[in-house]
């Protein structure tokens, strides 16, 4: 996704897809953010998923939403979650409910626009058992896939 892909999507959707964490570090906190975003009202949606490889694994997921602003060349990401509860309905069917409040956080700097260059950062938080856990300093990359789609067209 380079610049001049940036510069021209002012209407319409996409989807974009990041990993956000420290590398070399082991065992530490993972974030996936896979987001739609909207450019004429500046919104963004998605789902975020943290995960943690500890003698307690952590698998967290909630529905994010959000905006953001050009800074020049740059992004700025502000994200909001509000995760769902999964409930047994009558008759055995799952129904979801919203749980009042939010419970994730996320600020994110994409330096370069939405190809997220080296140099890009995010400080997160996440409400897990009734108590906030909040990451900060972490490297946010484009996915794996989304890597290789931008090197493969020539989009760089």
């Amino acid at each position: 996704m380079a610049n001049q892909l940036d510069r021209d999507q002012k209407a319409g959707l996409f989807i974009v897809s990041y990993n956000v964490s420290k590398p070399g570090v082991a065992g530490g906190y993972n974030l996936q953010l896979k987001l739609s975003v909207y450019p004429p009202s500046r919104r963004v949606s998605g789902e975020a998923v943290i995960t943690h490889a500890t003698a307690q694994p952590l698998v967290f997921k909630s529905p994010v939403h959000g905006h953001y602003e050009e800074n020049g060349s740059n992004i700025e990401l502000f994200l909001a979650g509000h995760n769902l509860l999964q409930t047994q309905g009558q008759q055995g069917q799952q129904q979801a409910h919203a749980l009042p409040g939010e419970d994730f956080h996320f600020d994110g700097h994409l330096k370069g626009g939405w190809q997220a260059d080296a140099g890009s950062k995010a400080r997160y938080a996440f409400l897990q058992h009734g108590h906030w856990t909040e990451v900060i300093g972490q490297d946010i990359q484009l996915s794996d896939e989304l890597r290789h789609t931008v090197k493969s067209l020539n989009l760089r």
